[in-house]
């Protein structure tokens, strides 16, 4: 072997070509590996950026949604969704966008660009249109949430004469499946996206000790009653009507079946579900604790808290019939105003006073049972006119007129203080007093002044 190098080399020596021992393989060959594995920035910036065609389409026969997926290296993704829940078209739409950017998320896309043939959804997710819709603005705001997930993305709008392939799947979707389609990817969507999870309430979950269930539950339950003698007593009566199962607490019997025991809170919840829920019917008061109850719950205040939630509703405030009766019970009236008609009576004779007095003259309003009284020392009022006057006549709608048992007798002791009585009224406004003295003369309105200003 060292011969015929030795050969090589003289043979060689004339090119100026010399023989030098070769270093270790192990440089040369990652060297060579990386140079010829390891992929170029373009392909990798390529693999990333994908461009969405989603198109979704509702009739009679189902919804569906069709969406196309394309990078720059040729690799073709085409899915035919069909929605198993009614929708509208405008909702079908953004089924398929949300649908669109779910599967750009789980092909590791970071930079994405969705054409879409709706306005409406383009111009909402742009912010240059407004969802005044409920469902479209959850919808919405679950497209933002999803597109901040990548790096860039960018939305058009295409006619849909450019998306016709993704309106073909879009309605592919509705159509009954073949066995042996199997170029195209079909899948089923349940349920909406938007949707929320399903609350489950905790009925009889007995966590306040305020609350109205605590002190049965505690008796039946741990046969634990309160200090108070009397209220310990009403525990134990009350507790008769209920039953623990599963260690909640129902309320039980004759001729309805057990009833779940709701607290403050759960019971507000139920009376807005049924009063504005999902089957609103805004009843009264006395139904909707009917309904409640036929529901299946029960609390004590279940009627007034009915009234009450009914009263507070805007809707039935201002949608609701007209009721023209008054809100409280009418009364007879016996006068047509206050202190317009007078009752009065002479009482005694009493044990004679410091002022030796032993009647007692009354006058009652028989409007507003206003009581007033002066003393006198005779069955006369000759001598106490002028107060009685005074007391009577300080009402400005008295008239004067005295009725009752004594009325002949409390007339003829008035007959000789006729000039004590100096207020009279006036035919033109019966709501002022004229005061005049002992004098009769007509009122003179004040020029300019009108009798009720």
């Amino acid at each position: 072997m060292a011969g015929r190098m030795l050969k090589w080399s003289l043979e060689l020596s004339e090119f100026d070509i010399r023989y030098e021992s070769r270093k270790a393989l192990k440089a040369q060959v990652l060297a060579d590996f990386v140079a010829e594995m390891a992929c170029s920035p373009s392909s990798t910036d390529g693999a990333n950026k994908w461009t969405i065609f989603v198109d979704g389409a509702s009739n009679a026969t189902g919804a569906g949604a069709g969406i196309i997926l394309e990078n720059e290296e040729g690799i073709l993704i085409e899915v035919s969704l069909a929605l198993s829940f009614p929708t509208s078209n405008n909702q079908a739409e953004y089924e398929a966008f949300l649908a669109g950017l779910r599967l750009a998320e789980d092909v590791g896309a970071k930079e994405i660009i969705i054409y879409t043939d709706s306005q409406l959804v383009a111009s909402q997710v742009l912010g240059e249109y407004q969802a005044k819709n409920d469902n479209l603005s959850e919808y919405l705001a679950f497209v933002k949430e999803r597109i901040t997930k990548f790096d860039s993305a960018e939305i058009q709008h295409v006619p849909r004469e450019h998306n016709k392939r993704a309106d073909i799947l879009s309605k592919l979707a509705s159509t009954k499946r073949k066995n042996g389609n199997k170029s195209v990817i079909q899948e089923i969507l349940s349920h909406p996206s938007i949707q929320k999870p399903t609350r489950v309430l905790d009925i009889n979950a007995i966590g306040d000790a305020n609350c109205w269930m605590t002190p049965v539950y505690n008796y039946l339950a741990h046969e634990t009653l309160p200090n108070d003698e009397k209220e310990a007593a009403t525990v134990k009566r009350r507790a008769c009507s209920y039953t623990l199962l599963d260690n909640k607490l129902y309320r039980r019997g004759f001729s309805i079946p057990l009833l779940k025991c709701a607290d403050e809170a759960t019971a507000d919840y139920i009376l807005r579900e049924i009063h504005e829920g999902i089957n609103s019917q805004h009843l009264g008061g006395r139904s909707l604790a009917r309904k409640a109850l036929r529901a299946g719950y029960y609390w004590p205040t279940m009627q007034q808290d009915a009234k009450e939630h009914v009263k507070k509703c805007d809707k039935c405030q201002r949608h609701g019939d007209m009721h023209l009766a008054p809100p409280h019970e009418l009364k007879s009236l016996s006068s047509p105003w206050p202190f317009a008609w007078w009752g009065m009576d002479i009482l005694g004779p009493f044990t004679r006073g410091n002022l030796q007095c032993k009647y007692l003259i009354v006058g009652v309003d028989y409007f507003t049972k206003w009581t007033t009284a002066h003393s006198s020392p005779t069955k006369h009022l000759g001598d106490s006119s002028p107060k009685l006057t005074q007391n009577i006549t300080s009402h400005p709608s008295s008239t004067h007129k005295p009725t009752g048992k004594q009325k002949p007798r409390i007339e003829s002791s008035c007959a000789d203080c006729d000039d004590g009585w100096a207020t009279q009224r006036s035919n033109g406004s019966r709501s002022c007093p004229t005061y005049y003295g002992h004098t009769e003369r007509p009122p003179t309105p004040l020029p300019g002044r009108h009798p009720f200003v």
